[in-house]
């Protein structure tokens, strides 16, 4: 069973906290600015169901989902980038051309966790994947348990992705409302960023001090699309809004909430066999809330919602696919100390 990147991933660094005033008024300052080496540490979770009903090589089928993950998110503040000529005695170090805009993070992960179940009619197949421990049944029959020495041979590759997944690190720059540079590191996170467009799962802050009742938009790419690598990636738009102040644990938090919608248009995408496809009908869109304390800069807690749909048509060796999806994804995080 192949595994799927964590899209969500890349939008981690969104979570980077800041060194910022606290509430004045109604207002907030919505802006990142992380402290050279601090830590960070979020519990995140991902639920993603989908069903597919269509036709592959004349004949009907309904393919069924439930992949989840979960994982703890470390956060570090790196250095500033220097740019320039090396200082000397005569010369003094130069500023960081991007200091007072942004910030340096290395992202990695711990505590990774991965379920994957699907259905195809009567067949059925399920893969649970942890720290030291993988296994994997087809149709109720157990192929590979670590716990009890059954598929050795199958077992290495499981153990080889978790491993490289805890060692990966990204390292990406933030500007002051949270959008990414290119990021860069170990290429199984890398490729997952850009796999799924996770900036867009994460609200983008309004970079500036805000009042409750203000609003601000982004928008991001998505260069794949359910296993597919798109010819043109698709485009989420995203409204944000500085609701409402909520008091909570002692503090008071500014509740961010977010409405996503994707841009309506027919794309074309390939898969790792070569199968060139068609989306057309796509429709998707999100909701949902995220806390965010501006006396310490941080994301408190979030959960967002997305829901999506789509047609996908194409032919390999004379033979037509056809199917029909929807899918749904539930994403939650939650600092933790």
């Amino acid at each position: 069973m192949q595994h799927k990147g964590l899209g969500v991933l890349g939008i981690t660094a969104a979570l980077i906290g800041t060194m910022l005033s606290g509430a004045e008024g109604d207002a907030a300052a919505l802006q990142l600015r992380i402290v050279p080496n601090e830590s960070l540490r979020y519990a995140w979770t991902i639920a993603t169901t989908s069903q597919s009903h269509g036709k592959e090589r004349g004949r009907d089928f309904t393919l069924s989902t439930e992949v989840n993950y979960t994982m703890t998110l470390l956060l570090r503040g790196l250095p500033p980038k220097r740019e320039g000529p090396p200082p000397t005695p005569a010369a003094p170090p130069l500023a960081d051309a991007r200091g007072s805009e942004g910030a340096n993070v290395a992202v990695r992960i711990q505590d990774f966790t991965y379920s994957d179940k699907r259905a195809i009619g009567d067949a059925k197949a399920e893969v649970s994947v942890s720290r030291g421990h993988v296994k994997c049944t087809e149709n109720g029959k157990v192929i590979v348990d670590s716990d009890n020495d059954i598929g050795a041979d199958r077992m290495a590759d499981y153990q080889r992705y978790m491993r490289n997944m805890e060692s990966a690190e990204l390292r990406v720059f933030l500007d002051q409302a949270g959008r990414q540079s290119k990021p860069e590191g170990d290429a199984i996170l890398v490729d997952a960023l850009k796999a799924g467009g996770a900036e867009g799962i994460f609200p983008i802050l309004a970079g500036k001090t805000a009042r409750a009742g203000e609003s601000w938009e982004s928008s991001f790419k998505l260069p794949q699309v359910g296993g597919f690598r798109l010819a043109q990636p698709a485009v989420v738009r995203s409204k944000m809004t500085f609701s409402k102040w909520v008091a909570k644990a002692g503090k008071d938090l500014a509740q961010i909430d977010v409405t996503s919608r994707w841009e309506t248009r027919e794309l074309k995408g390939e898969n790792d066999s070569g199968l060139l496809v068609e989306f057309s009908q796509v429709d998707g869109g999100g909701t949902g809330s995220c806390l965010f304390d501006p006396a310490t800069g941080r994301f408190a807690e979030g959960a967002l919602e997305t829901a999506t749909k789509y047609r996908i048509d194409g032919e390999r060796d004379g033979q037509t696919t056809g199917l029909d999806v929807v899918g749904k994804t539930r994403f939650t995080f939650t600092a933790v100390p």
